[in-house]
């Protein structure tokens, strides 16, 4: 793949405006940085971000969560290892991503009223607009190339073709 521009130098002004929304959720008091985790994957892995998916996965690792947890984020509905206020922000995640297809239904909206304060909602709901923006810029400017596997080793090719 090859890179069409490179965003942080051809507009400067907006990348570091990206980058004050991205600092300003993460600094928001009142927020779960797990939850941050779980809608930053669920986001990306929606868009087809493969490096975002990455990182954001390597982040929530080092931040200790559940393993489980992010095994299963891609099938969270199916999975019953996600609490009610957990699949509240997941759901909400999915419903903004996809807001052309969804128009944020209510009832997912009533879903985190039942945890969330309406300022909370407002702070969840930015973060996904900053990974919605950071999986579109990434994705469309092509500056960040895709993740790659590892090397095939004797080992590691016996077990792939098991």
């Amino acid at each position: 793949m090859q890179a069409r521009y490179d965003f942080p130098k051809t507009a400067p002004a907006v990348y570091k405006a990206m980058c004050a929304l991205e600092g300003a959720v993460m600094q928001h008091p009142d927020l779960d940085k797990k939850l941050i985790h779980l809608i930053k994957i669920r986001a990306s892995q929606i868009n087809g971000c493969t490096f975002c998916v990455n990182m954001h996965l390597q982040e929530a690792r080092a931040d200790g969560l559940n393993e489980q947890q992010l095994d299963l984020l891609c099938v969270w509905r199916e999975a019953q290892v996600f609490s009610a206020r957990e699949r509240a922000v997941i759901a909400w995640a999915e419903a903004i991503t996809l807001v052309s297809q969804t128009g944020a239904p209510d009832e997912d909206y009533n879903a985190m009223r039942e945890f969330f304060t309406e300022a909370q909602i407002a702070g969840y709901t930015l973060a996904l607009v900053a990974i919605n923006g950071w999986n579109r810029l990434v994705l469309t400017a092509r500056t960040v190339h895709p993740v790659t596997a590892p090397q095939a080793t004797p080992e590691t090719a016996s077990v792939a073709t098991a």
